[in-house]
């Protein structure tokens, strides 16, 4: 009989999940931008979101999630899953990898 462990994910690795109206964003990677209003923006030539902080008019986080519905619809992106996610310290944003969709 061959076993196989099962290991839990943690909550707060690098990955941000994308659903159908929201953007899910790890404890660990939240915790990181300064602030309670979010900036989103997309690169269509590189396929990257990148999130950060801002001190204007922003989308506010709730529970780890900023409502995206429309920013999916502005940016016509139609995708849903677990991405890799890295933080870019200088830059103090998040950017979401779209070509590296995690399992």
């Amino acid at each position: 009989m061959a076993f196989e462990v099962y290991t839990p994910r943690a909550a707060n690795d690098n990955a941000v999940t994308l659903t159908k109206h929201h953007i899910r964003i790890g404890n660990r990677l939240l915790s990181m931008l300064d602030g309670d209003k979010l900036e989103v923006a997309y690169d269509a030539e590189t396929n990257k979101i990148r999130i950060k902080a801002t001190d204007g008019p922003g989308l506010t986080v709730a529970k780890n999630k900023i409502g995206a519905r429309g920013i999916f619809t502005y940016f016509n992106l139609d995708l849903k899953g677990r991405y890799e996610a890295d933080f870019d310290e200088k830059q103090k944003a998040i950017y979401v990898d779209l070509n590296k969709r995690r399992c």
